[in-house]
């Protein structure tokens, strides 16, 4: 009989999988984030208070977003991660708590269910737990 425990193990790492190679299309991405856009378009002192910071989590979750919801391979999105990093002159992202919590307010903009979140905390925050941490907390405030 497989315990609960040994299906979290053998599930996690499947869905991944399916979710990586159960897609054909490419993925892509407009740099342009809706929180840049509304930014532009809003006068209000609000938007000028947006930390560098601020902007670059917001398009990580933008980012995440957008690649849960088309798909696309695993290996694309860290690298496009790097990518919104290296934009933002942030030169080590697997370190920057800011990209794990835009990468959890994207899973929540993205409505996955516990499992999918499952794979993400333990695929990404490879085993830290202040990384998982980050990926939950910026999850939970999508809620």
């Amino acid at each position: 009989m497989v315990t609960s425990r040994a299906w979290r193990r053998l599930t996690a790492p499947m869905l991944l999988l399916i979710l990586a190679i159960g897609t054909a299309c490419s993925f892509s991405y407009s740099s342009k984030s809706s929180s840049e856009s509304s930014a532009s378009s809003s006068g209000s002192s609000a938007s000028s208070s947006r930390t560098a910071e601020d902007e670059y989590r917001d398009e990580v979750r933008d980012y995440t977003a957008a690649y849960v919801k088309s798909g696309g391979q695993f290996d694309a999105f860290t690298r496009g991660l790097g990518d919104l990093a290296k934009k933002h002159g942030i030169t080590n992202w697997e370190d920057n708590e800011a990209t794990y919590i835009g990468i959890g307010k994207g899973l929540g903009v993205a409505k996955v269910n516990q499992v999918q979140l499952d794979t993400y905390k333990t695929n990404l925050g490879a085993a830290d737990p202040k990384k998982q941490a980050a990926i939950q907390k910026g999850y939970d405030s999508e809620k």
